[in-house]
Order: structure tokens, then C-alpha cells, then sequence
């Protein structure tokens, strides 16, 4: 079955976190900002579904995010049921 969010956008996938290198060239010494090369590198093992208060977070199409029980069934679903 399909879901949306209380605004009415389709929900797209799961909030996700995944451990990264974003790779610099440098460290500004004075600020100690790094200067970023503008490669990432991605440890998708490490790859985790976000959650609040013990539930998943689920995201919209305009990129927010809801837990489960804020979600909607979409009713042309609802209608084929």
C-alpha cells in the first residue's frame, strides 16, 4: 500500500545515514576550515534508517520527514482494496 504525508505528498523512501569522507586539499589555519576537493567517499555498509521516538522516519516528496503513524493511505489504494 501507498502513503502520504499530512501535506499530501507522496512518500518517497526512508531517511537514511550513511558514515562519509568528504575529501580536502587543506585546512585554513587560520579559521580551520577545511578547503574541499569535492570527492566523497561512501561507506555504504554502515548504512542505518533514521528513526524518532523508536519510529522509522519516512520522507515525502518535498523532502520532509514523518513517522508512520502521521502518514496517510493513499486512497486510489484505498479504492482498489
Amino acid at each position: 500500500m501507498r502513503y502520504v504525508s499530512p501535506n499530501g505528498y507522496a512518500i518517497v523512501g526512508t531517511a537514511e545515514t550513511v558514515l562519509a569522507t568528504a575529501w580536502i586539499s587543506e585546512i585554513d589555519p587560520e579559521t580551520g576550515e577545511p578547503e574541499y576537493e569535492g570527492g566523497t567517499k561512501i561507506y555504504w555498509d554502515t548504512q542505518e534508517t533514521l528513526e524518532r521516538d523508536g519510529k522509522i522516519l519516512f520522507v515525502c516528496q518535498n523532502g520532509e520527514e514523518w513517522t508512520f503513524d502521521q502518514l496517510t493511505p493513499y486512497a486510489a489504494d484505498l479504492a482498489t482494496s
